[in-house]
């Protein structure tokens, strides 16, 4: 009877788990995708110029890559679980104040929502290793499809939202905290078997993690990285805004980039399973670059529904480069340590360079009234990916020498 109870137990904690890390995953990119199709709303009321809303978009990935860095440390002094709670509290605030009054709650709010994404996409990986090494695939393509799924709805239905004149786009960009409420009380209902369960974490050596930056691999990781983030997220700010320049409306813009997220949903399951069979991902990488350029040139050139096409296309683009650079961190390395200090390097300088993106593009388009050149940008970018893939790609460790501890706690 004990053991009944005890089984019983253990399947409600797992299940609490399963739907911690849906509700975890929804949080990490909804937030982001609902601004850029409320921008004609806000831009006005507030009276900002592209350069400042360009840096609404900047702020969270400046934060990614200065925060990044510091979340193993925190985590492993408190517990992945604990820490994920902690930043869901962060993430819920500063949902609901950065729309509470003008400006300068408005990049408040999304510095710390920025803060707690950065742990989020940090921890949830490690999470899924640590509690289902057994199923470590299909977690993660879970993850991964509630992540981009609730991403493309944020897109699609926040226009709509913010048009009701009961809600207006305050309430369109706060709903969202919605999410991260839910997650807060799934993770405190888990907080027992949290408290309870012993996991293992990897303590890396300062000394020795400084090698992976002399290593070329290491580089092209996190390059590759970089500017497969700076596309997607320069897209989520503007894209709205380039579709709208061409006839189309807010709402039609809005779920015209919850379509192009949508084309990321099958290739972040197919990518990695590909990707996995092959020796070298040389040749994935490079078409992963390629369908990003070849998107980006039909979204350029043209102006009807027949745009549905190529964004797909650079959907699929996103998705494959997406899974690639995450796959990246375990076939380029050696150990849990190298793997660790691979995806810390990567995503604190690539989302540092990710965040040029927004503010750049912004600040270009005001300067030559009109979207060709940060156009032109993109395209650019996603050839570089292209080239990075082929040699983020090869069948080779990157040699930083570093040195790991296994440190459990209870």
């Amino acid at each position: 009877m004990k053991r009944s109870n005890t089984n019983s137990q253990k399947r409600y904690y797992t299940f609490l788990l399963i739907l911690a890390i849906l509700f975890i995953a929804a949080t990490l990119r909804s937030p982001l995708t609902s601004v850029g199709p409320l921008i004609p709303f806000f831009r006005e009321e507030l009276d900002v110029s592209n350069s400042m809303v360009g840096l609404v978009n900047t702020l969270p990935l400046l934060a990614f890559g200065v925060f990044s860095s510091l979340v193993p440390k925190i985590s492993s002094k408190f517990g992945m679980e604990l820490t994920l709670l902690a930043a869901m509290c962060m993430l819920t605030v500063g949902i609901f104040i950065r729309a509470l009054s003008g400006l300068p709650l408005l990049l408040f709010g999304t510095v710390l929502l920025g803060m707690a994404i950065a742990f989020g996409n940090v921890l949830m990986p490690g999470l899924i290793k640590s509690s289902f090494p057994y199923q470590i695939g299909l977690m993660t393509g879970i993850y991964s499809v509630s992540m981009n799924i609730f991403g493309a709805l944020a897109s699609g239905i926040s226009v709509p939202i913010a048009s009701v004149p009961s809600f207006g786009w305050r309430n369109a960009m706060q709903m969202w905290s919605i999410l991260s409420l839910i997650a807060i009380i799934i993770l405190l209902l888990r907080l027992p078997a949290a408290r309870s369960e012993k996991k293992v974490f990897v303590k890396v050596e300062n000394k020795s993690s400084r090698g992976i930056f002399k290593s070329k691999i290491a580089w092209a990781v996190t390059l590759f990285m970089g500017l497969q983030s700076f596309i997607p997220y320069s897209l989520f700010t503007w894209l709205p805004d380039i579709l709208m320049t061409k006839g189309f409306d807010e709402s039609e813009a809005g779920w015209l980039i919850a379509i192009y997220q949508l084309g990321l949903i099958p290739t972040t399951f197919i990518a990695p399973i590909i990707a996995g069979r092959m020796k070298s991902q040389r040749l994935i990488g490079c078409i992963a670059g390629l369908l990003f350029f070849f998107g980006l040139v039909g979204v350029s050139l043209i102006s009807s529904q027949l745009i549905i096409a190529p964004l797909v296309l650079t959907g699929v683009g996103a998705g494959t480069a997406f899974s690639l650079a995450m796959m990246f961190f375990v076939l380029r390395t050696n150990s849990i340590a190298e793997s660790s200090q691979l995806s810390s390097m990567a995503q604190s300088v690539g989302y540092l360079v990710a965040a040029m993106g927004p503010l750049l593009l912004g600040t270009i388009a005001e300067k030559t009234n009109g979207w060709t050149v940060p156009l032109i940008i993109l395209m650019v970018a996603a050839l570089c990916i292209a080239f990075l893939g082929t040699i983020a790609g090869k069948n080779q460790k990157i040699s930083g020498g570093i040195q790991e501890e296994n440190v459990e706690r209870s």
